[in-house]
């Protein structure tokens, strides 16, 4: 049992998009479309998220995870 739980930590595939103070954590996205100081645009499997603001930066980068610094003023899904 112990074996299969970390199998499906592993192998997990669930996006997970974290909000906190001037700080945006994303993770298990498909494909990053732009990047630049005032728009995120990232693809998921079934959405595309836009994340509209100020001041974006990369703080963070490894595999499917990423980490920005900035002032969100706003975001959109926009579904297939």
């Amino acid at each position: 049992m112990l074996m299969s739980n970390l199998k499906k930590y592993i192998k997990n595939d669930l996006y997970n998009i974290n909000l906190s103070s001037n700080n945006i954590y994303i993770n298990n996205y498909e494909k990053i479309n732009t990047i630049n100081d005032n728009l995120i645009s990232i693809k998921f499997k079934d959405f595309k998220l836009n994340i509209n603001g100020k001041s974006f930066k990369v703080s963070k980068m490894v595999d499917k995870e990423i980490l920005f610094n900035g002032y969100i003023e706003s975001m959109e899904y926009i579904y297939k």
